[in-house]
């Protein structure tokens, strides 16, 4: 038996299939690789797998631009209208779809080797923080629920150098398409998750993901020239 479920979040809508038990069939997610880039911080001791392969992801696009824009044609192959519908995942209704995708080929393709960022145990609890707000209430967005903004987060926690900026990337199924997410930037004409991902003026960065109650996942992520904690 079939039921469709219909959600929406980050100006994406969602249509998640589900069949009876009986019917569905179970896999054990594959262990992802984790970069030496993330294995020689200490601190990524603390994050969980999820995270872990988030913050391997967003370095190892900015070290290797052009292996992304494989990923991203390999999304262009399934590619129906506005509607990204790759096999044995959600269909996803996108607000701009193939241009989307087609304005972030044209950009990684003007880029060459980044540098990784360095992972920041101090920017990880200020995305920690938010997560747990949004985790309750993923509409806030990149306010927490006491009305604080980014810039009050930080100040929390410690000293952090401009600029500084946040992602949040929701519903994904991988590390991999979190990121991948970020960069198409859909629906933002701006496409300022794809610049943060890309700046060479962010030095730092830290990273927090988990499940919300309605069952959302969510990966936020902190980015800043430098950090100091209290």
């Amino acid at each position: 038996m079939l039921s469709i479920k219909v959600f929406c979040f980050g100006g994406f809508l969602f249509f998640v299939f589900h069949t009876t038990a009986a019917a569905q069939k179970t896999k054990k997610p594959k262990k992802k690789a984790v970069s030496d880039s993330v294995k020689k911080t200490p601190q990524n001791t603390k994050f969980t797998p999820l995270e872990a392969a988030v913050a391997d992801e967003i370095n190892q696009a900015r070290n290797d631009p052009q292996k992304v824009i494989q990923y991203l044609e390999e999304y262009r192959k399934y590619m129906k209208g506005t509607i990204l519908s790759m096999p044995n995942k959600i269909r996803v209704q996108m607000n701009e779809g193939v241009s989307a995708i087609d304005d972030a080929i044209s950009d990684l393709k003007k880029l060459a080797k980044i540098d990784s960022f360095e992972i920041s145990n101090g920017l990880s609890k200020v995305a920690r923080q938010q997560l747990t707000d949004l985790q309750e209430n993923p509409k806030l967005k990149h306010f927490g629920k006491d009305g604080s903004d980014l810039e009050k987060r930080l100040l929390k926690v410690g000293f952090a150098g401009n600029p500084i900026a946040e992602n949040i990337s929701y519903q994904a199924d991988t590390a991999r398409e979190f990121v991948l997410n970020m960069i198409i930037d859909d629906g933002y004409k701006s496409r300022s998750h794809r610049k943060n991902i890309f700046s060479k003026n962010f030095k730092l960065f830290g990273v927090a993901c988990g499940v919300a109650i309605d069952k959302t996942t969510i990966c936020v992520t902190e980015f800043a020239s430098s950090f100091k904690e209290r």
